[in-house]
Protein backbone atom coordinates (compact mmCIF):
# COMPACT_ATOMS: atom_id res chain seq x y z
CA UNK A 1 0.00 0.00 0.00
CA UNK A 2 1.40 3.34 -1.07
CA UNK A 3 1.56 6.07 1.58
CA UNK A 4 0.76 9.43 0.01
CA UNK A 5 1.18 13.02 1.10
CA UNK A 6 -1.07 15.41 -0.79
CA UNK A 7 -1.30 19.19 -1.07
CA UNK A 8 -4.52 20.84 -2.29
CA UNK A 9 -4.92 24.54 -2.93
CA UNK A 10 -4.05 27.57 -4.97
CA UNK A 11 -1.39 26.87 -7.58
CA UNK A 12 0.82 29.75 -6.47
CA UNK A 13 0.95 28.38 -2.92
CA UNK A 14 1.40 24.65 -3.43
CA UNK A 15 3.24 24.32 -6.73
CA UNK A 16 6.53 24.48 -4.82
CA UNK A 17 5.82 21.09 -3.21
CA UNK A 18 5.67 19.32 -6.57
CA UNK A 19 9.44 19.89 -6.83
CA UNK A 20 9.83 17.30 -4.06
CA UNK A 21 7.68 14.77 -5.92
CA UNK A 22 4.73 15.40 -3.57
CA UNK A 23 1.29 15.08 -5.12
CA UNK A 24 -0.33 18.46 -5.69
CA UNK A 25 -3.87 19.19 -6.75
CA UNK A 26 -4.69 22.74 -7.77
CA UNK A 27 -8.02 24.02 -6.50
CA UNK A 28 -9.63 27.45 -6.57
CA UNK A 29 -12.74 26.69 -4.54
CA UNK A 30 -14.20 24.53 -1.80
CA UNK A 31 -16.26 22.71 -4.44
CA UNK A 32 -13.16 21.79 -6.46
CA UNK A 33 -11.51 20.54 -3.26
CA UNK A 34 -14.57 18.37 -2.53
CA UNK A 35 -14.29 16.81 -5.99
CA UNK A 36 -10.60 16.10 -5.48
CA UNK A 37 -11.20 14.51 -2.08
CA UNK A 38 -13.94 12.25 -3.46
CA UNK A 39 -11.37 10.65 -5.75
CA UNK A 40 -8.74 10.00 -3.07
CA UNK A 41 -8.49 6.67 -1.26
CA UNK A 42 -7.91 7.73 2.36
CA UNK A 43 -6.36 4.37 3.21
CA UNK A 44 -3.42 5.30 0.98
CA UNK A 45 -2.96 8.77 2.50
CA UNK A 46 -0.72 9.80 5.38
CA UNK A 47 -1.71 13.46 5.32
CA UNK A 48 -3.60 15.96 3.17
CA UNK A 49 -2.52 19.58 3.42
CA UNK A 50 -5.17 22.08 2.28
CA UNK A 51 -4.78 25.83 1.93
CA UNK A 52 -7.32 27.74 3.96
CA UNK A 53 -9.03 29.52 1.06
CA UNK A 54 -10.26 26.17 -0.34
CA UNK A 55 -11.14 24.70 3.08
CA UNK A 56 -14.58 24.63 4.66
CA UNK A 57 -14.71 23.57 8.30
CA UNK A 58 -18.23 22.13 8.06
CA UNK A 59 -17.46 20.03 4.99
CA UNK A 60 -13.95 18.84 5.84
CA UNK A 61 -13.87 18.52 9.63
CA UNK A 62 -14.23 14.74 9.32
CA UNK A 63 -10.78 14.64 7.71
CA UNK A 64 -9.35 16.73 10.55
CA UNK A 65 -10.92 14.39 13.11
CA UNK A 66 -9.42 11.38 11.30
CA UNK A 67 -6.05 13.12 11.64
CA UNK A 68 -5.68 13.03 7.86
CA UNK A 69 -5.93 16.75 7.05
CA UNK A 70 -3.99 19.83 8.07
CA UNK A 71 -5.13 23.31 7.07
CA UNK A 72 -2.23 25.54 6.15
CA UNK A 73 -2.25 29.32 6.05
CA UNK A 74 -2.52 30.85 2.61
CA UNK A 75 -0.93 33.80 0.92
CA UNK A 76 -4.36 35.09 -0.15
CA UNK A 77 -6.77 34.47 2.73
CA UNK A 78 -7.19 36.98 5.52
CA UNK A 79 -9.45 34.73 7.62
CA UNK A 80 -6.60 32.76 9.25
CA UNK A 81 -8.70 29.54 9.34
CA UNK A 82 -5.55 27.42 9.35
CA UNK A 83 -4.12 29.16 12.39
CA UNK A 84 -7.46 28.98 14.26
CA UNK A 85 -7.83 25.25 13.66
CA UNK A 86 -4.24 24.53 14.68
CA UNK A 87 -4.77 26.57 17.88
CA UNK A 88 -7.95 24.59 18.67
CA UNK A 89 -6.16 21.28 18.14
CA UNK A 90 -3.33 22.39 20.44
CA UNK A 91 -5.86 23.38 23.11
CA UNK A 92 -7.53 19.96 22.87
CA UNK A 93 -4.22 18.12 23.00
CA UNK A 94 -3.00 20.03 26.04
CA UNK A 95 -6.33 20.22 27.87
CA UNK A 96 -6.36 24.02 27.79
CA UNK A 97 -9.69 25.82 28.04
CA UNK A 98 -10.70 29.31 27.04
CA UNK A 99 -8.58 31.88 25.25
Amino acid sequence: MERRIIFIGDKAVIQFFSIFNIETFFSNSVEETEDILKNINLKEVICIFVTEEVFDENKFMKYINLKKMVVIPSLKSKEKKGIKIINELIKKATGMKGE
